[in-house]
């Protein structure tokens, strides 16, 4: 079953990889119609020397001058600014030039396209369709293919969660909360859960739900349990905010208040917690407002494997 399944997958990749084809370039740009491809980047060198220079430093050089894989990549700049014969012949004529520019006359779709070229595959296989394909975003608002600015993917900025944040801005503010994923620290950051060029789950997760994303590092909270906590099973999300909270444990609300959105009718208790609970009053405090609230008794709260745990208590 497991050969059949890898054949099936690879026959897939040969597939998406076979369907990837050239750019129609008079459709981005009517006047390169009966343009010719050149195939000299010495010619290139002879206009856009400092250009030229800066691009040396890309992957991208390295691909076209020594890497190239295929015919397209062995086109060097006319990969990715089409035939160039005309160009050549009138240099100073704009109409002739398809620019990738962020503010040149192409649709982000058309800038796209010509990047899907030779990167339609991989991470990059559920971009059509994606919601950020779908909200206009170009390859270029991220990445900055002409110059690197990051060690790695060619990103605009060396931190490349700062490209996220140009659009993301909440998801920022949310990151200088008390209690948050350790995207300040360095040691993640947004693409350990999200995939920006599309993925199989919800709000571009790379798995197909929020709860196997929280998994891959929470192992320890996959179950199956003999107990299971009904919304924990459901979804993390349900107690939990992952992009920051001023609660501790990246809750969504301070404990008991969070537990009461469920817990308010049955079990105790049967009203919800006021400030005449509160510790240093005249009566004495509720055990479920001070410390850790609920999860002063009930410490398993994500399920339990003993078989006296039905109430989360060990």
């Amino acid at each position: 079953m497991i050969c059949l399944f890898s054949a099936l997958l690879i026959c897939t990749l040969r597939l998406v990889e076979a369907e990837a084809k050239e750019v129609d370039w008079t459709a981005i740009n009517p006047e390169m119609a009966d343009a010719t491809y050149v195939m000299d980047a010495n010619k290139c060198i002879e206009c856009h020397e400092d250009y030229m220079q800066v691009f040396n430093r890309t992957k991208h050089d390295r691909v076209f001058k020594t890497e190239n894989r295929d015919d397209l990549e062995i086109r060097g700049c006319e990969a990715c600014h089409g035939p160039l014969s005309k160009h050549i012949d009138a240099p100073r004529s704009k109409k002739y030039v398809v620019s990738l520019k962020t503010d040149g006359p192409l649709t982000s779709k058309q800038k796209n396209s010509i990047c899907l070229q030779c990167h339609e595959k991989g991470i990059r296989m559920h971009w059509q369709g994606s919601p950020h394909e779908m909200s206009g975003v170009g390859c270029s608002s991220c990445h900055y293919i002409s110059e690197r600015r990051s060690e790695k993917n060619l990103f605009i900025n060396e931190d490349a969660k700062k490209a996220c944040f140009k659009c993301h801005k909440e998801r920022r503010a949310q990151l200088q909360r008390s209690s948050h994923m350790p995207l300040r620290e360095g040691k993640m950051d947004c693409s350990n859960c999200h995939n920006p060029h599309g993925g199989p789950g919800p709000t571009l997760l790379k798995t197909a739900s929020v709860n196997e994303t929280c998994y891959t590092c929470h192992a320890e909270k996959r179950g199956p349990m003999i107990w299971e906590h009904p919304p924990v099973r459901e979804n993390c999300i349900n107690c939990h905010d992952p992009h920051g909270s001023n609660y501790e444990f990246l809750l969504k609300l301070k404990v008991p208040y969070l537990c009461q959105s469920c817990h308010a009718v049955q079990f105790h208790p049967s009203a919800i917690y006021s400030g005449s609970n509160l510790p240093g009053q005249a009566t004495s405090p509720a055990q479920q407002l001070v410390g850790k609230g609920c999860p002063n008794c009930h410490s398993q709260i994500h399920g339990s494997n003993h078989p006296s745990g039905a109430r989360f208590q060990r």
